[in-house]
């Protein structure tokens, strides 16, 4: 099943997104600052920042307590701290979000909860352009 740009109901336990190319692994605690690409899922513990450029999915056992920059978020676990989307941003059935949220679109399933503030606003490639300026202006 393919989490982002899907019409299934997704749930806790079919969280998958294809080939994933880092697993942080049940019992497996992170601290500092994460940089990454591709698709990572967490099962464990990650503190710090997270910068990452690539769809991020969040397993049900998964804690993070950072800051997160990320294209695509999936959450079916805990995640402590502000948050920044390019795309979309998916809190699934048991997802906790406690942080403010910045994100292109925003789908929140029954059952999952969310305390804090939400943005949704395009990316900065996709403003309008300016008018052209004429010569002398």
């Amino acid at each position: 099943m393919t989490v982002f740009g899907s019409r299934k109901k997704s749930t806790a336990d079919n969280l998958s997104h294809g080939k994933i190319d880092t697993l942080i692994g049940e019992g497996t605690q992170i601290k500092g600052t994460f940089q990454s690409s591709g698709v990572v899922r967490v099962d464990g513990f990650l503190e710090g920042s997270i910068e990452h450029d690539g769809d991020l999915i969040v397993g049900p056992k998964g804690r993070i307590q950072a800051t997160i920059k990320a294209r695509n978020l999936a959450t079916a676990g805990e995640i402590h701290g502000d948050v920044e989307v390019a795309e979309k941003l998916e809190l699934l059935p048991g997802a906790h979000l406690k942080g403010d949220v910045r994100c292109g679109h925003l789908v929140i399933h029954e059952g999952a909860r969310f305390h804090g503030r939400s943005l949704m606003s395009v990316t900065d490639s996709a403003e309008p352009p300016q008018p052209a300026r004429s010569p002398g202006d």
